[in-house]
């Protein structure tokens, strides 16, 4: 059986709602717990909120009102994304590690002012603009190859994430005590999923290094051991990797692959773990993901 995700966003749509207001109120209701782990660093959501308005406040925006982000994965990554929200712009991202060429096309075609970097200074100190962020603004734009081979932006707004997260909240019930991995690029929409559908539900996000991130899967899940880590989601190679393994961390409740097909032969292993595996499918228009099995 095939449910249709989509459906359940249209039920749950609050117009009122948008991606910083959303994490503003989970913030406010769960100041001291979690919001971004790793090893070194647990930040939580009200030190979170301070650094995105410290960002907020750093940045000038003028039309189109997109934002270049090019940085290291990271807490401040995190918080320069809702600093861009906030007085309701767009953010555009962008690996570190593309080319120079692809990053200064897709940012012009964007029109983002500024574009920033991991040696951008947010405005501590400065007062933060106010929210000004509305459910139809555009939330962000995602840049995929397209089949001509150039990029091509994906505009999604607010109140599309925020519909999403609320359904990944009603499906997959994600709140308060789960650690997802951070594991996907910013240019792909599992990112969003990752972050969002996390934060917005008062639930926490576990990044990596960079070393781990790109190291064996082991490594990797030794990392989600160490933060208890409760949710994977990835790519079908990743479970193809997760399946070698004699055993995952004993926190992993939910395993969610999307962006390709899903073979069975991929989670032979994974199937014993006593983990929920989700098969999920969307194009990067509807939000992340569409359907699920």
């Amino acid at each position: 059986m095939v449910v249709v995700l989509y459906m359940k966003c249209i039920s749950l749509m609050n117009e009122n709602r948008t991606i910083y207001s959303r994490f503003r109120e989970v913030a406010w209701r769960r100041p001291d717990a979690p919001a971004i782990v790793g090893d070194g660093f647990n930040v939580s959501f009200s030190e979170l909120l301070a650094m995105a308005d410290e960002y907020a406040a750093g940045i000038r925006l003028s039309p189109p009102r997109t934002a270049g982000i090019v940085m290291k994965y990271g807490p401040r990554q995190i918080a320069a994304m809702l600093g861009v929200l906030k007085p309701g712009g767009a953010y555009v991202p962008a690996e570190p590690s593309l080319p120079a060429r692809r990053i200064v096309y897709m940012m012009r075609q964007a029109g983002a002012s500024p574009v920033i970097t991991d040696s951008f200074v947010p405005g501590k100190g400065k007062t933060a603009p106010a929210d000004e962020s509305k459910p139809g603004d555009a939330a962000y734009i995602l840049y995929t190859s397209g089949t001509s081979g150039r990029p091509k932006g994906v505009i999604v707004e607010n109140h599309s994430v925020v519909n999403y997260a609320e359904a990944f909240e009603v499906e997959f019930g994600v709140g308060p005590g789960d650690v997802m991995l951070q594991y996907s690029v910013c240019s792909f929409d599992i990112f969003v999923e990752e972050v969002f559908a996390t934060l917005l539900n008062g639930a926490a996000l576990a990044i990596p290094s960079a070393e781990v991130h790109d190291g064996p899967v082991a490594g990797l899940m030794d990392f989600a051991a160490r933060h208890g880590v409760t949710i994977l989601d990835g790519f079908p190679y990743l479970l193809a990797e997760l399946n070698k393994l004699p055993a995952l961390p004993p926190t992993v409740r939910l395993i969610i692959s999307g962006g390709d097909v899903l073979r069975e032969s991929f989670i032979t292993n994974l199937r014993r773990s006593g983990a929920r595996i989700y098969n999920t499918y969307g194009p990067s228009e509807t939000t992340v993901c569409s359907n699920y099995f």
